[in-house]
């Protein structure tokens, strides 16, 4: 079967589609306007405090379909759409479908950082001096995969500062100005 008929039949009669990380999966089931459902998001919003997020994780830490056979091989296609589709369903015991979707399209706030020098650290003890990299010298705000790590960084730089824009990392003045500052500064936020 071809790669754009097996898609046609993934999302033929769906009025939503679900997948445990929308970031990576949707790159597979593009060209259509169906709404998704992130179990990943959802799972970070609903039980922040589990070890992991991670699919298996979750199945494991919340008890979801343990002695059931459809679940191996793990990080198989087929056992790995079972467990999303329970956590889907231990997920709507807590949430409409509506406030799953409208979790999904947005950021989330993430509990623990899992990368670079803070790793395994609380966002909420992250220094300044880091949530300041995050924001104005690394180059996660132009990521879009990076988009759970730079709200949770916004959001602890202004519940620590009280101040919504991060001190912004000034270039060198230029001997002429740039007739387009403005325009990359609107960019930028």
């Amino acid at each position: 079967m071809a790669p754009d008929e097996a898609r046609g039949l993934v999302t033929a009669g769906a009025d939503i589609l679900c997948a445990h990380n929308i970031e990576f999966d949707s790159r597979f089931i593009s060209g259509h306007s169906l709404p998704w459902i992130c179990t990943l998001k959802g799972a970070r919003t609903a039980w922040p405090e589990l070890q992991s997020h991670k699919n298996g994780s979750i199945r494991y830490e919340r008890g979801l379909c343990l002695d059931d056979p459809r679940t191996e091989p793990a990080h198989r296609a087929g056992p790995d759409t079972w467990v999303t589709a329970h956590i889907l369903l231990d997920l709507l015991k807590l949430y409409p479908v509506e406030t799953l979707i409208e979790i999904s399209a947005k950021p989330v706030l993430l509990l623990k950082v899992d990368f670079g020098e803070h790793a395994g650290k609380r966002w909420s003890e992250v220094p300044m001096k880091y949530l300041n990299w995050i924001l104005n010298i690394s180059k996660m705000p132009e990521d879009p995969k990076k988009a759970d790590v730079v709200f949770t960084a916004r959001h602890w730089w202004v519940k620590h500062t009280s101040d919504p824009t991060p001190a912004q990392q000034r270039p060198a003045p230029s001997a002429e100005p740039d007739p387009d500052a403005w325009r990359k500064e609107m960019e930028r936020r």
